[in-house]
């Protein structure tokens, strides 16, 4: 007995029946979906925390979250990324015709650019050499050094702005399952809230960056993302 249909998953009598593959494939299916949200919740403690034990010293929140790329915190970020990208774009892959799939894949191969296309060097004086410049510049990753830090960046945003959207769009396409295919609207209102708190923090991310609506330390940039994560970890 199969644990999906053509539009919804299935709920088996007994999570704990182990003899049950419905129960399994449920199970399987929840798991996957919680270990995305862990990782997204935890991964800015993660980093901040981080350098508090390998610094053992003051640590200072950075510009973004993909600043500590180059940081003490480097693998932490790329190897967080990278699960997170390999469980998005293989979740439901055995049945590619549904939409939250397809919305998926879109958000696990976007994370996956995010993570192995860096940003640029935070902090560079004006007039500093870029990354594919000779002689290579100090805290260049081989991948800017060899197409360039300005055109790595570039691919790295982009495919962070494609990571965002797309799971905004997937929380209210599963706003949009949850109410007219499973009957339960407050779910749907759940996810409904967290679509649409990554949104306002893309716009707060644009609109406070652009007017420098810095909170201390914490930059517009920095709290859009921490709340985007957030909200994903909880749809």
């Amino acid at each position: 007995m199969s644990v999906f249909t053509d539009d919804t998953l299935v709920p088996p009598r007994d999570l704990g029946d182990r003899e049950d593959p419905s129960a399994v494939f449920t199970r399987s299916y929840l798991t996957i979906r919680t270990t995305v949200g862990i990782i997204g919740v935890a991964l800015p403690f993660v980093f901040i925390i981080g350098e508090l034990f390998f610094l053992r010293g003051g640590v200072h929140v950075r510009g973004s979250l993909s600043a500590y790329y180059h940081t003490t915190m480097r693998d932490y970020f790329v190897g967080g990324l990278t699960v997170v990208g390999v469980l998005l774009a293989t979740y439901m892959a055995g049945q590619s015709r549904r939409t939250d799939f397809k919305l998926s894949l879109v958000s696990g191969l976007a994370v996956l650019g995010v993570a192995f296309f860096p940003t640029k060097r935070p902090s560079l004086p004006d007039g500093a050499p870029l990354c594919g410049t000779v002689p290579e510049p100090t805290g260049c990753s081989p991948m800017q050094q060899y197409w360039g830090e300005t055109e790595v960046a570039t691919i790295h945003f982009a495919s962070a702005g494609v990571f965002i959207l797309s799971l905004a769009a997937t929380c209210f396409y599963f706003a949009y399952r949850e109410r007219e295919k499973h009957g339960n609207p407050r779910m749907a209102k759940i996810q409904i809230i967290c679509g649409c708190m990554i949104l306002a923090a893309v716009a707060w991310a644009v609109v406070g960056g652009w007017l420098g609506l810095d909170i201390g330390e914490l930059t517009p940039l920095y709290i859009g993302e921490v709340v985007s994560v957030c909200a994903v970890g909880f749809t």
